[in-house]
């Protein structure tokens, strides 16, 4: 059975046969009268709009933050977005009320969408027990929060996470880091005591820059690192770089 063509007024309306699986669109009807009419038979028509690619001011900022923690020493990782429930808020002693749920998970293990890249970092750290210290890894990734105010009633971030472990890691460390990756970045940034589960109590800070609050940083809390496996110590920060700038 070959295709059929009919004349209803002004309109031309074109069955094709069923064999041609490909057309899923009108336009596909017109490129194949172009292509059998013959591309050259055109005449050439500039576009009225002309606009030119580039990467968002956004993933330039991201990209100038990879390079400055490059450069500070740290090893840059990559991870998924989706995860345990178990992982974002058992394991790091939250409630997990903030995060976005999967409706019908086809595993545990890929259940929720992640609000925090800390997680992910100590989920490495824990399988890197055998690698030499010092450690420092970071990612520039995205997450994903509830937001009652969005359409969609979720919001999704580009964060900066970096985590460091060794004998003699502390908050001052994470915090030398945080301070000099925020001087290179023409920021001033503000810390001031925070209460996390995830930290030491008194060893844990927000970061503030232009009165936002941006990020938090600290030293894993020993439960924490219990729940994960880690003997060494560690610690965290994690800037929400969408506020930073």
């Amino acid at each position: 059975m070959g295709s059929t063509v009919r004349v209803e007024g002004s309109r031309l309306v074109v069955s094709p046969p069923p064999f041609r699986n490909d057309f899923l669109h009108p336009v596909d009807v017109i490129e194949e009268i172009m292509i059998g009419r013959g591309m050259a038979s055109f005449a050439p028509l500039m576009p009225r709009e002309f606009t030119v690619g580039r990467i968002t001011r956004t993933e330039e900022r991201a990209r100038q933050v990879r390079d400055l923690m490059i450069g500070l020493g740290y090893q840059e990782m990559i991870y998924g977005y989706l995860g345990a429930r178990a992982d974002f808020a058992d394991r790091m002693q939250r409630d997990g009320s903030n995060l976005v749920e999967i409706a019908n998970p086809m595993s545990e293990s890929y259940a929720v969408l992640r609000d925090s890249i800390i997680p992910n970092l100590l989920a490495s750290e824990a399988a890197s027990a055998n690698a030499a210290f010092p450690h420092l890894i970071f990612e520039v990734g995205k997450t994903i929060v509830k937001d009652p105010a969005d359409n969609q009633g979720s919001r999704t971030r580009t964060c900066l996470g970096a985590l460091l472990a060794d004998r003699q890691t502390g908050f001052n460390d994470i915090d030398a880091h945080v301070l000099t990756l925020c001087f290179y970045l023409n920021l001033e940034p503000v810390v001031s005591p925070a209460e996390d589960p995830r930290f030491i109590p008194g060893r844990a800070a927000v970061i503030s820059v232009g009165g936002r609050q941006v990020g938090v940083m600290g030293e894993i809390a020993p439960q924490v690192l219990e729940h994960w496996g880690i003997q060494m110590p560690c610690a965290a920060a994690e800037i929400v770089l969408d506020e930073l700038f």
